[in-house]
């Protein structure tokens, strides 16, 4: 009885579908892309295909930009707001960084904390739209979106800038066991310690309690303001962050790499379909990264057996809506539980008073 519980709230959790779904489809595309129902031996299920050495590369390095944002992104969603600008800052950070190793003799540590500083600016830049100007989140952030796009183009007229930072270069290509790289690592680290500020401490209760109601959250003594001001600046740091590490990877700067790789919609609907509420106050990372393998495996799935790369785009935002209809579902759902849970109350309470 108690394994028949057990197994059905296992089934229940959105992030065990996920993780079943995940590794599903991780071994079809194994089994399609290794050539085994061609005739290839067994073994080659580990070696081509999907699971080759370079294919893994490249999912790994993939997921190191979408997971950073991820860990912001995430917690403003959380919160009740949305950030469309993490691309654009990503990259603006990039160019920037670039710039000031190609046109000024400052090492790379000290333009690395420069454009980290950067990312603060980015976030207060947000803030300031919507808690002081009132702007609607999606309206502000979509608008700088546009900004910083723009100004990386007008700083570079549209090139690359090539890093010359060797030392930091070799960080970004830098491998454990041939096929994990280190960046990759640095972004599960960030992921868990969110993870633990989000479900742990006293500011991530808020966070919820902001993104849940935020009526009662005012009236409970929070500052609103404050915490989405964290947040946002949290967002920009971490967007930079991803950035810079993207562009140790590539050992490049481009105006328009990360914004063409589309991590914006990639990451938001890997929040949303791993049980991050759109309308805020629920969701946590671990279900949301284990979506955003599952998003990255399924395009890749799509790669390795010839599907055409406009396809991808296709999928992810047919994905999105879908996770939008389901959040909305869902939402509707606790809204009512939550209405017929206080008229329950007051039913009691006025029963209560009739009989004293």
């Amino acid at each position: 009885m108690q394994k028949t519980s057990l197994l059905k709230r296992f089934l229940r959790d959105k992030s065990a579908v996920l993780l079943i779904t995940l590794i599903v489809l991780t071994v079809i595309t194994m089994v399609i892309s290794s050539g085994v129902l061609a005739g290839e031996p067994l073994s080659a299920l580990f070696t081509k295909g999907f699971m080759s050495k370079g294919n893994l590369i490249n999912i790994f390095n993939n997921l190191v930009l979408q997971t950073v944002m991820l860990a912001g992104v995430a917690l403003i969603l959380v919160g009740g707001n949305i950030d469309l600008s993490v691309a654009a800052q990503a990259t603006l950070g990039t160019m920037i960084f670039a710039w000031l190793l190609d046109k000024t003799p400052m090492t790379w540590p000290f333009a690395f904390i420069i454009c980290l500083v950067v990312g603060v600016v980015f976030g207060l830049v947000n803030t300031f739209l919507i808690n002081k100007l009132q702007f609607p989140s999606f309206i502000a952030t979509i608008g700088m979106a546009s900004v910083y796009t723009g100004l990386c183009n007008v700083m570079t007229k549209g090139y690359n800038i090539q890093l010359a930072a060797s030392s930091f270069t070799a960080f970004g290509r830098a491998n454990l066991f041939g096929f994990l790289p280190v960046t990759f690592l640095i972004a599960i680290v960030i992921l868990i310690i969110y993870q633990f500020v989000l479900s742990k401490t006293t500011f991530g209760r808020n966070v919820y309690m902001l993104g849940g109601n935020p009526v009662a959250a005012r009236l409970s003594g929070l500052n609103a303001d404050w915490i989405r001001m964290v947040l946002f600046i949290n967002g920009g740091v971490l967007a930079v962050f991803s950035g810079l590490l993207w562009t140790a990877q590539i050992r490049l700067a481009s105006p328009t790499a990360i914004i063409s790789f589309n991590p914006n919609l990639t990451v938001i609907a890997a929040a949303i379909m791993g049980g991050v509420s759109f309308m805020g106050g629920a969701g946590n990372l671990g279900g949301a990264f284990i979506a955003l393998m599952l998003l990255n495996v399924f395009e890749n799935m799509l790669t390795v057996i010839g599907v055409q790369p406009y396809w991808n785009v296709f999928a992810q935002g047919l994905l999105l809506a879908v996770a939008l209809i389901l959040d909305y579902i869902s939402a509707e759902r606790r809204r009512r539980a939550l209405l017929r849970s206080r008229q329950n109350d007051l039913a009691s309470s006025t029963q209560a008073t009739k009989a004293v």
